[in-house]
């Protein structure tokens, strides 16, 4: 079957239904800040290698075949030349990058042996990055190294390579024009949402960008997440499956390979569809696809006359936004949760967070926009209401230090508790009462005993339905102290700002269910390009807004990629007052709270403006 962007949403999900509920509407929000498929203005540049040249000594030669190795046309055609005749014929890259800086920081320490035919070059320079044979950018921590070695013989009186690492080794130069960042679309655990997984693509050649690379997504996708997410996602491929992909000027066609597809259904196969939809309309040149599973067409339900690139409504259903139609966004003033439209419309929420009667430090709205949550003045309690006329607060989690909040697509509410003085919630029974009658902005009534500093702690929980706490493994975190949390809206991933020295780390770690339990696991850092960050907010599945500052610079908003390779971008910055929070939203403006108690907000990431008075405005999520 031809396919141009397929099935119609309500198709889609009623195809889905049997693997879980789905959400039926909700804005088409396209992976952010990935830039070009096919490089920021779509071309390839091509590197002219240098090769080898005569007489040089060991180290010039090691230093002329890093600088070549980034020339990966015709299978590394031009870094083979620096290798003896036996190593040229038997090299094959494991697909493993080494990331470093410059060349010129590059140390190279020689050892010639007696006799001056054999020698050994030991590299040794700061790494930036690993590129996994996967296509995933993992920064490197602070103060790891590549160290390698490269073993050399002389062939007819010139030195070459006889024995080097299966890995590339690029400067971070040669990654930004030999790769480009793209995602594979996977599901989340109830297969109602896509997620996507950022990669980078190695491409070959100066020509048939498309072609490279459509059929890389294709057999990649096919193949199965990065290891980093596939224990939080699922794939409607399965395990085993191979795919023949062919390119032909705009349509691409997916042969697959099972065995047993008699065993896979129409609600599977629909999946597969969708995978295949969102991963391939990244690039604007694949306009139709035809896909087969072991031999068989797969028939979809839906249009085949649209382009995938014309056709998103259709698979509007699954869309990694994670949000069903325009979100409003909630701040507070004179105590009070508002709710902020659109059209900038204000409106003052129903129930006890709309009364203001206790006094709230934080706050977070569900994204079905019923529920919210709030910790207390103090710190000590988090407490839950319903956005309806007459609802009181109910107190979930008591006793501890919290310090942020969050909530996910499946409903759950994640919480950050501070157990860096201590914080055993047995011990914080002289906490405020939540239903006293604390004036906003007066002290609490009591206040927890002072204890003496210990080192630096955390404990996350998680709250299904806002009620019923489960403690979260997170052995990553247990001797750091978090300043913030953001869960993802799909939830399959949680952003967390971690004390680090003097400042703050932005990391992303993955959610993982198993065995009757939750764990935020792996977490990898981002924004390694900013010196501090203060607040963050997930603009959309794969993109992150933050406040943050570069080189002592002034704090403003940008933009981060969770491909971990793209320099963060600035948003700018209101004039006149120091921003303090930020919130996001797919397809939504940029909100800032502002110093002086008043809201910012942005859709060109250029110009800011006053929206009206208020504090910590937040999205949904």
């Amino acid at each position: 079957m031809r396919l141009g962007a397929a099935a119609g949403a309500a198709c889609l999900a009623a195809a889905l239904s049997g693997c879980a509920t789905v959400p039926t509407s909700g804005p088409i929000v396209e992976g952010a800040g990935r830039g070009n498929a096919a490089g920021q203005d779509g071309t390839y540049v091509r590197q002219i290698p240098a090769g080898p040249q005569r007489g040089v000594d060991e180290a010039a030669l090691v230093k002329g075949f890093l600088k070549d190795m980034g020339s990966v046309e015709d299978d590394y055609r031009a870094p083979r030349m620096y290798m003896t005749p036996e190593k040229q014929a038997t090299w094959r890259p494991d697909g493993t990058v080494l990331v470093y800086g410059e060349i010129d920081a590059v140390g190279l320490d020689v050892a010639t042996a007696e006799g001056g035919e054999t020698a050994t070059v030991r590299m040794r320079t700061e790494q930036v990055a690993t590129i996994e044979a996967s296509g995933q950018y993992v920064p490197a921590t602070s103060g790891q190294v590549i160290d390698v070695t490269f073993d050399l013989v002389k062939v007819e009186g010139e030195w070459r390579i006889a024995e080097l690492p299966q890995e590339l080794v690029l400067s971070r130069r040669d990654v930004d024009r030999v790769y480009r960042p793209l995602n594979l679309y996977f599901f989340n655990r109830d297969m109602g949402t896509l997620v996507p997984d950022p990669v980078l693509l190695p491409v070959q050649s100066t020509t048939d960008l498309p072609d490279q690379l459509s059929r890389l997504l294709a057999r990649m996708l096919v193949s199965g997440p990065t290891e980093w997410l596939q224990p939080a996602v699922r794939s409607a491929f399965p395990p085993g499956t191979n795919a023949a992909v062919a390119y032909d000027t705009g349509h691409l066609t997916v042969e697959l390979t099972t065995g047993e597809s008699e065993y896979i259904g129409s609600e599977q196969r629909v999946g597969m569809a969708a995978q295949l939809v969102w991963t391939l309309k990244q690039l604007p040149e694949v306009q139709e696809l035809t896909l087969r599973l072991d031999g068989e067409e797969i028939e979809v339900p839906g249009s085949q006359d649209e382009g995938l690139q014309i056709g998103g409504d259709y698979w509007n259903s699954v869309n990694p936004s994670g949000v069903n139609g325009a979100l409003r966004s909630y701040f507070v003033r004179d105590g009070q949760l508002w709710s902020l439209d659109s059209s900038q419309q204000e409106a003052r929420v129903e129930g006890a967070a709309g009364v203001g009667g206790t006094p709230l430090e934080q706050h977070a709205v569900s994204l079905d926009e019923r529920w919210v949550a709030g910790i207390t003045a103090g710190h000590h309690r988090v407490v839950t209401t319903e956005m309806v006329d007459g609802s009181e607060y109910a107190i979930v989690l008591d006793g501890g230090d919290y310090t942020a909040l969050s909530w996910d697509g499946y409903g759950n509410l994640w919480a950050v508790e501070d157990i860096s003085s201590g914080g055993d919630v047995a011990e914080r029974a002289d906490a405020e009462d939540v239903d006293d009658d604390t004036e906003p902005g007066d002290t609490p009534r009591t206040e927890p005993s002072p204890r003496e500093p210990k080192s630096p702690g955390t404990r996350l929980w998680m709250l299904p339905g806002g009620s019923d706490p489960v403690q979260v493994n997170a052995p990553e975190l247990a001797g750091r102290t978090v300043t913030q949390l953001r869960a993802s809206r799909d939830g399959t991933r949680v952003a967390v700002l971690v004390g680090e020295g003097d400042g703050t780390r932005l990391l992303v770690g993955r959610v993982v269910h198993a065995d009757g339990g939750v764990a935020l696991e792996h977490l990898i850092p981002l924004a390694m390009d900013l010196d501090h960050v203060s607040d963050i907010a997930w603009r959309g599945a794969d993109q992150l807004a933050v406040l943050g500052r570069k080189e002592r610079g002034a704090l403003q908003a940008y933009l981060v990629s969770l491909d971990g390779s793209t320099e963060s971008t600035s948003a700018g910055a209101a004039a006149g007052s120091d921003m303090k929070t930020i919130a996001a939203a797919p397809g939504q403006p940029l909100l800032a709270g502002v110093e002086d108690d008043y809201l910012s907000m942005t859709n060109d990431r250029l110009m800011w403006q006053r929206v009206t008075d208020g504090a910590n405005p937040v999205y949904p999520g």
